[in-house]
């Protein structure tokens, strides 16, 4: 037999509902603690503990001498694939996109060589220990950090042209870099996964307490030969991430 819940789960839940309906609504103030005391006739300590849960989750904010708030939560940004690879590309797909915001696009970037995990090994098809070109990028909309990514090339591929270092060459993004060497990316894989954030990553995407990253791990092929993986990483609360898929015509699949 099931234990009911705790009372401050019980008033946490219905509290979170309200706010998924709309009743409660971003940055809108949350009744007092006095209002929701009699509301669900429960003590000041449940009604606490209930909204603590909730600031936990990075629902609910609370600011002393003003009340307690809906978490202003700031409009999701798509990342849509048709949008950036239904035309090939002849820059970077995310400076296009903030820009196409209205916003203006920066990143910092570092590269160093360095050798292959066993992880990025597998993912590019190559040995542990081979030398790869490690990239790794802080994106900007205007002053706001908005994605974080880690890249990695082959040095067997990239050594000595003119793409070696991603940002010092003559074209930024990874399609365009590579046509430039002749190598023709046909397509780009993707697994998506959420987790909790790491301490660099909380501090540089100023994530409320209890917001959970996703991470996308996209890999660049040409044909069947990987020739850049990357890790991106993107605050939860503030991305959803929406899909094109081409179906081919009935008469191609008789």
């Amino acid at each position: 037999m099931t234990k009911p819940k705790p009372a401050y789960q019980q008033i946490a839940d219905d509290i979170r509902q309200r706010i998924f309906d709309g009743d409660y609504r971003s940055g809108e103030k949350l009744p007092t603690e006095a209002a929701l005391m009699a509301e669900y006739g429960m003590s000041r300590i449940v009604i606490r503990n209930a909204i603590q849960t909730l600031v936990s989750e990075g629902l609910v904010t609370t600011e002393r001498g003003k009340g307690m708030f809906v978490r202003r939560q700031q409009p999701l940004r798509k990342r849509i694939s048709g949008d950036l690879y239904g035309k090939r590309p002849v820059g970077s797909p995310v400076q296009a996109a903030t820009e196409a915001s209205g916003r203006r696009s920066e990143l910092e970037s570092s590269t160093r060589r360095t050798e292959a995990t066993k992880v990025i090994a597998e993912r590019l098809a190559i040995e542990p220990g081979d030398e790869v070109v490690r990239t790794t990028y802080t994106f900007f909309a205007d002053s706001d950090v908005i994605k974080l990514s880690t890249s990695y090339e082959p040095l067997a591929l990239t050594g000595g042209t003119a793409i070696e270092h991603p940002e010092g060459g003559p074209v930024s993004g990874v399609v365009a870099r590579f046509d430039l060497i002749g190598l023709h990316i046909t397509k780009v894989v993707e697994e998506v996964t959420a987790r909790a954030p790491r301490p660099r990553e909380a501090e540089s995407l100023k994530l409320p307490p209890g917001v959970p990253v996703i991470v996308v791990a996209r890999t660049y092929y040409v044909d069947e030969l990987p020739v850049e993986t990357c890790d991106i990483v993107v605050a939860a609360h503030q991305y959803a991430l929406s899909y094109t898929i081409p179906i081919p015509p009935a008469e191609a699949a008789e």
